[in-house]
């Protein structure tokens, strides 16, 4: 009895220790694409206003057309592109809806591999932390039972996301894998917690 216990004392810590190289290593990756970003940065010249002083009484307007850029960097004028202009608001060529959209294709993917290849390895390693035993159509239906879920999963959390041009969609991408591994993981804990125990 006490080496079962010590043998999944000894599993539940190589895991977590796995999971926390697999964190490090990810947050290795941030540090060096922020490195990457701030040194990006430094390069850009930098533009210097000193003092603008307006006096709107002496100001006659006759006629208003032309383009008026708003927070674009007049240094680069190649990053003036064309501004769709709807009723709710900017819509800058689509490009939030693009990321989404290929955020999207991207978590997707790689959950659905998640789904395909090691969510049945975490269910048996639950199954003997609860020590159930699970046959093999009964852990298909818990896996396909949670595909149905996936899509409003991965939406919720990219809904949460503001996206711009700049981002790095891995580094997002890897941001809501976690997330949705982890509400994977947690509903299949609860599932097995709270399935009654063969007599």
């Amino acid at each position: 009895m006490y080496n079962n216990d010590l043998f999944k004392y000894m599993q539940q810590l190589h895991q977590y220790i796995q999971q926390q190289d697999q964190r490090i290593l990810q947050l290795n990756h941030l540090i060096r694409e922020l490195k990457k970003d701030v040194e990006k940065i430094k390069s850009q010249p930098v533009t210097n206003v000193e003092k603008i002083e307006y006096k709107f009484d002496q100001l006659k307007v006759e006629q208003l057309d032309g383009t008026l850029n708003i927070g674009l960097n007049p240094m680069t004028p190649d990053q003036i592109d064309n501004f769709d202009v709807q009723q709710k608001g900017m819509n800058i060529n689509g490009v939030q809806q693009q990321l989404r959209e290929q955020l999207f294709r991207l978590c997707s993917e790689e959950i659905n591999q998640f789904l395909n290849t090691d969510c049945a390895g975490f269910i048996e390693q639950a199954e003997q932390q609860f020590d159930l035993r699970l046959d093999e159509p009964h852990r298909r239906h818990i896996i396909e039972d949670i595909r149905k879920q996936i899509e409003s999963r991965i939406n919720y959390y990219i809904n949460g996301q503001s996206l711009t041009e700049q981002d790095s969609l891995l580094d997002k991408k890897q941001e809501i894998l976690l997330q949705v591994k982890k509400d994977v993981e947690n509903s299949i804990m609860h599932f097995l917690q709270h399935l009654p125990k063969e007599s």
